[in-house]
């Protein structure tokens, strides 16, 4: 071998036409792993590494040896060679070491499918985004979800599951992909065990993974089977919570072991919370249309609590008109302040749990509009989809009267706002139907017409004296309060008013319309 071969940076073998090596280069001695004295002399095929496919063996198995290029794994060294056997006077093996760039091109191919995976599930969740958004009751929330997850790539199964508050069950009401046994088994396992991912997604508000369902001991062995029967290897758990409140769960599970991402279980993450906030708003809509509804009257005893530390300060009693919630945790509530508003005012602006405090009247009845962002009985309830109505805080405690929809689970409600305050007592629970008189008929009529921010618009602006003359509140404060634009709040409350007005001109027969009919 000359001198210029000999110092090439790749690896150089020359062999004779029947497969003996008589010279190398410390490169290609490097490449194989070989001691370069030992295979002078030697058989190319006996010294060289062994690959799956034999692919040098094949080009020197004939009377001479034909010219190849490819590039194979050789599991002995552990490393893709790209070889070449060049065919002239002499004949020249060249060898590379091909390891760290087929690693590089795997790791570029892996996240390549990682980001085509998530772009995927990224428009899944639009779609779903828009109809949820459309949907009318929970079922269809749950089929909404299902239709576009499951059953197709990159997931092969997906079900949703409903929370029944009064009994605390889960129930499947939308399923997608064929592996009905699995459904059957996980149907089954909600009733008997808490250890499904299902389940344990539910109770503590945070998404399941499981990577390996079948090395997973704490699933039940059967739904084990019925996944690894329909080669199923991971899962994901989604709650569909808003607010803290868990309203269900969606479960996505995928052929690939470690089926999920960083990206796609905040993509799916993402989508349980739209869920949640479609199926609260339904919620609400029920709590507003129902014929039923259950009145709680509760009181809480905590002298930290914003509204009972500010009635003690002030050694009177506050009387809470009403409260909005605003659509990011936070609620507005409306506080007649009495005699002593200036002291309420200062009291409640230095508790940790108010984000805001303004004046709508300070003069005669003297109100207050207050934001709390915090941990308090009000937010708790407002959280959970309750609507207080009314309530009075003394410097001793708090008592409020809430409507509920008659199937919640009023025991957890309770439960979640006794985590707000030291006690908390049940004064009573009563189940009031609306008498269908003309005027509540007229209101519900109303109520169907207008959209959740129309009714939150105009809630606020009531509550805030903007109706008022003069004014407790302009709609740039009234705005401001919601956390919205003025042309916006103006646009709503335009809006509410002409369903208001047109509903009343509808329903008088002797009121003219505006052709004059």
């Amino acid at each position: 071998m000359n001198d210029q071969l000999r110092s090439v940076p790749i690896g150089i073998i020359e062999v004779t036409r029947d497969g003996t090596v008589t010279d190398l280069n410390d490169a290609a001695a490097a490449a194989i792993k070989a001691d370069p004295e030992a295979l002078r002399g030697a058989d190319l095929l006996e010294r060289f590494p062994k690959s799956a496919d034999g692919t040098l063996r094949d080009a020197f198995g004939g009377k001479s040896p034909s010219p190849r290029s490819f590039e194979e794994y050789y599991p002995t060294v552990d490393r893709w060679l790209a070889v070449d056997i060049s065919v002239d006077d002499s004949v020249l093996v060249s060898v590379r070491d091909r390891t760290e760039h087929r690693e590089t091109e795997r790791t570029v191919e892996r996240l390549e499918q990682r980001l085509d995976r998530v772009q995927r599930i990224d428009g899944l969740v639009v779609a779903v985004l828009q109809r949820l958004l459309d949907a009318s009751d929970r079922t269809e929330v749950g089929q909404t979800v299902c239709e576009n997850l499951g059953g197709s790539d990159p997931y092969a199964f997906s079900m949703v599951a409903d929370r029944d508050f009064p009994n605390d069950r889960l129930q499947v009401v939308a399923d997608a992909g064929d592996a009905d046994d699995l459904l059957d088994r996980i149907e089954a396992g909600l009733e008997r065990t808490d250890s499904l991912p299902e389940r344990q997604a539910v109770e503590t508000g945070e998404s399941q993974l499981v990577e390996a369902i079948a090395g997973d001991e704490r699933i039940p062995r059967d739904v084990r089977q019925a996944a690894f029967g329909n080669g199923l290897q991971s899962c994901l758990a989604v709650p569909l919570s808003y607010q803290g409140t868990v309203y269900g769960v969606a479960s996505v599970y995928s052929r690939r072991e470690d089926g999920f991402s960083q990206q796609e279980r905040a993509g799916l993450e993402t989508l349980g919370s739209v869920a949640g906030f479609a199926i609260r708003a339904i919620r609400q809509e029920d709590l507003l249309v129902a014929d039923t509804v259950t009145e709680v009257t509760i009181d809480v005893r905590d002298e930290r609590l914003p509204f009972v530390r500010a009635a003690g300060e002030a050694e009177q009693a506050l009387s809470f008109d009403g409260a909005v919630p605003r659509g990011d945790e936070s609620v507005v509530c409306y506080v007649a302040a009495g005699d002593a508003a200036d002291g309420v005012g200062e009291s409640l602006t230095e508790h940790d749990a108010v984000a805001d405090v303004t004046w709508i009247r300070s003069e005669q009845d003297p109100l207050l509009q207050v934001t709390l962002d915090g941990d308090t009985p009000v937010t708790a309830l407002t959280r959970w989809g309750a609507t207080v109505a009314s309530g009075e805080y003394t410097p001793q405690s708090g008592q409020l009267v809430v409507e509920a929809p008659p199937e919640g689970d009023i025991r957890r409600m309770l439960e979640a706002v006794d985590d707000t305050a030291s006690q908390l007592s049940l004064v009573a629970k009563e189940d009031r139907t609306y008498s269908p008189d003309p005027v509540e008929a007229f209101r519900d009529s109303l109520g169907e017409r207008l959209t959740e921010r129309q009714r939150t618009v105009l809630r606020t602006a009531y509550l805030s004296d903007y109706f008022e003359s003069p004014r407790g509140s302009t709609s740039e404060e009234v705005a401001e309060t919601l956390d919205i634009t003025g042309p916006t709040v103006l646009y709503h409350l335009r809006r509410a008013q002409q369903k208001l007005i047109e509903a009343f001109i509808a329903t008088d027969p002797e009121t003219p319309t505006a052709d004059g009919q």
